[in-house]
This record gives C-alpha cells, sequence and structure tokens, in this order.
C-alpha cells in the first residue's frame, strides 16, 4: 500500500512539474513524496529482514532534531558572518534571528516538558505549547519543501529557445558601476545568450535608479554588456521603471510585447532568487524559465530566508487559513 501511495505521488510530482515546473503546488509535492518515500523505505527494509540498513534508516529519524538543532547553531554563526562582510543591514540580521529563535525553540521544548506533566491537555499551556510546536512545524517543513524544490528547479533541464533574456538589477557600486553580484547576473544572461538557438533573441536590462544611484540598474547593466564587444546594441533593451522582482518581470513583459505577441522569456538572476522569480512570472502569465547563477556561500542561507519569506507574504491567506482552523480545533478542545 505505501509503496502504491509512493509511486502515485511521483507520478503526481512528474507530471506537475511537466506541466508547469514554476507551480507552487510543487514543492509541496515533493515534500509529501520524499516523506512517503522514506517511510516506503524503512517499512521495506524491515519487511525484508535488512536490520543494518532499517537501523540506519531509523537512526536517521532519530537524529532529525539533532540535525535541526546543529543547523541553528550554523545559522548563529553564519549569521555573525554575514553581519562582518556585508553590514548592519536589516535583511542581514535574518540569519542570526532564525538560528537563535530554532535554539529558542529546542530549549522551550526541554523546559516545558516537565512543567507539562502536571498539567491536563485541555489547559491554557497546553493550548499555546501545541501552537508553538504547530508554527515550528508548519513553517519548518514549509521551507523545507520550498529550499528543496528551488534546489530541483536549478537543475530542470531548460528550453534554449527564448524571445527575452530579462536581467534582474541589483544595487550599483558608486552610484554607477555594476556589483560583483550583479556581474554574474549579467555573465550568466551573457552565456544564454550565445548559447540561444533564436538568432533573434534579445537582452531586456531590467532595473530602476535608486535613490543612492547616478543612474538607473538598467544603463550600469547596458554599459557592462557594451564594454564585452560581441553584443549589437540593437539587441539590448532598457526597462528602467522596476522597483521591485515584480516590477521588473511587469515593466520588462510589457516592453516585450510591444515588439512581438506571446513572446517567450528566460529569467537570469541569482540561483537563490530564481524559483521565486520564476513563480512570479507564472502569476503574470509570462512564458519561460529561470536560470541562476552562483552566490557567495555565505550569503546563502539569509538569501534563501529572505526568499521564502517573500513567498509566505504572497500566501499570507492559505497560512491565516490555516491557523484559523487550528486554532478553532484548539479553541473547541479546551472549552469541552
Amino acid at each position: 500500500m505505501l509503496e502504491a501511495i509512493t509511486l502515485i505521488l511521483f507520478i503526481l510530482l512528474a507530471i506537475s512539474i511537466h506541466h508547469d515546473a514554476r507551480s507552487l503546488i510543487n514543492p509541496v509535492l515533493l515534500i509529501i513524496f520524499l516523506l512517503f518515500a522514506y517511510v516506503t523505505a524503512v517499512s521495506f527494509f524491515y519487511r525484508q529482514g535488512y536490520t543494518a540498513a532499517y537501523l540506519i534508516f531509523v537512526l536517521g529519524f532519530l537524529m532529525v532534531p539533532a540535525f535541526i538543532f546543529f543547523g541553528g547553531l550554523f545559522l548563529i554563526y553564519n549569521g555573525f558572518v554575514l553581519l562582518k562582510k556585508e553590514g548592519r543591514s536589516k535583511t542581514n540580521f535574518l540569519s542570526l534571528f532564525l538560528g537563535l529563535a530554532i535554539v529558542g525553540f529546542f530549549l522551550f521544548v526541554y523546559l516545558s516538558s516537565a512543567f507539562l506533566t502536571n498539567l491536563p491537555q485541555n489547559s491554557f499551556f497546553y493550548l499555546i505549547y501545541f501552537l508553538i510546536v504547530f508554527t515550528f512545524l508548519l513553517f519548518g517543513m514549509s521551507f523545507l519543501a520550498f529550499m528543496l524544490y528551488s534546489l530541483l528547479y536549478l537543475i530542470i533541464p531548460k528550453n534554449k529557445h527564448y524571445d527575452f533574456i530579462i536581467i534582474h538589477g541589483a544595487g550599483l557600486m558608486k552610484g554607477k558601476e555594476v556589483t560583483p553580484l550583479l556581474q554574474k547576473r549579467i555573465d550568466k544572461a551573457l552565456e544564454a545568450f550565445r548559447k540561444s538557438s533564436n538568432p533573434q533573441v534579445k537582452l531586456i536590462a531590467s532595473g530602476g535608479q535608486g535613490a543612492d544611484e547616478k543612474i538607473s540598474e538598467a544603463k550600469a547593466i547596458a554599459a557592462y554588456i557594451q564594454q564585452q564587444g560581441d553584443i549589437p546594441g540593437d539587441k539590448v533593451l532598457l526597462e528602467e521603471q522596476s522597483r521591485s522582482t515584480y516590477q521588473n518581470l511587469l515593466f520588462s513583459k510589457e516592453l516585450a510585447e510591444k515588439e512581438m505577441s506571446r513572446p517567450r522569456f528566460l529569467f537570469v538572476t541569482n540561483a537563490y532568487h530564481v524559483f521565486r522569480t520564476s513563480v512570479y512570472a507564472r502569476q503574470l502569465h509570462m512564458a519561460g524559465d529561470g536560470l541562476g547563477c552562483s552566490t557567495a556561500a555565505y550569503y546563502i542561507p539569509s538569501a534563501f530566508i529572505r526568499e521564502f519569506i517573500a513567498i509566505v507574504a504572497r500566501l499570507k491567506w492559505v497560512f491565516m487559513v490555516i491557523y484559523t482552523v487550528v486554532i478553532g480545533l484548539l479553541m473547541l478542545n479546551y472549552f469541552r
């Protein structure tokens, strides 16, 4: 029975990815499939008498809390590294804060365990305890699903025929020069441009002008491309109004549709940012795929956290419904 369910989940996941790899249902299907695959493997080894393999799988499951706890400690360490290298901006505190939250959760569970044994299960403290544990599990599993599928999305084969390649802007150095991060995006886009099977493909440099910038990010991108010497000027379009990822896509779409109907896009950004960008593109009914470039290792944890928060913000009503149902059930148990 478990094998059949696991197979069905795998088929559903494969069909969903084939239909649209950018769908937010895919991370959900992936994490459910992986959980069932794990349980199926444990059950199989147990039934077949493979004791060593069975014990390894069971031990691996029992070690999950330890991995999460030490993962929290790593995030705290990574947070300090990021703050030292990148400065004290709000987003640079994300890794540190999440690490502290994870370690704090384990301390809360440990300190609460003795206190809970003396309380009835419908007490108010039990309600709060369950809600905190539920929140940790819900967002923990959601983050794991998002992260794993974001990584899977990067290796899903991409079409090489695009009409427009969008280069997502980023902050500039000295108000007018591309940063190493933005340079990696441009280089990746140029690589895709040169490999494209469409001789008519064009680049869209997307990015407005920030308050501390002397020129738009789009102009800085175009200037860097011009320096490479092998890209004709008429192959680069400028989108200079955007202030966010969503606007990068929206305004680039409007620009492209002035030249042709139903264009196909390639969205080039950093690897951690690709899936969210592709999700937004799907919401805007833009055909195409995302392509990611590398990022400094110390920056990746904080970047994934920021991406996840942005997705949760987009799905806030889904989480609100989940919490409404859970809190309603808890209140029924509390007042019965």
